[in-house]
């Protein structure tokens, strides 16, 4: 599955929280994973709340939920600091 697979509402949301981002190719990822990566992750999850998850693939969806998480913090952090040095004027 790929993210533009997933409702609108749900591609807002990861937007809103600076989860979605674009790789080498242009391809639309979770930032920090390859292509492949975002696939599992979104596949993970969709079975998972249809509660059709396999639990040998738990360990593997947690470091690639720890990679992402990581790479969506910094840049969390470095939109902070971009404001911070250039706030816009009112």
């Amino acid at each position: 599955m790929k993210i533009s697979d997933l409702p609108a509402e749900r591609l807002a949301y990861l937007n809103e929280i600076r989860a979605i981002g674009k790789d080498d190719e242009g391809d639309e990822v979770l930032v920090g994973l390859t292509v492949k990566e975002t696939s599992f992750y979104i596949n993970y999850i969709e079975k998972r709340l249809l509660d059709e998850d396999d639990p040998n693939d738990a360990g593997t969806y947690l470091k690639l939920h720890e990679k992402h998480e990581k790479a969506r913090l910094s840049v969390l952090g470095a939109e902070i600091v971009l404001h911070n040095e250039k706030p816009s004027i009112h």
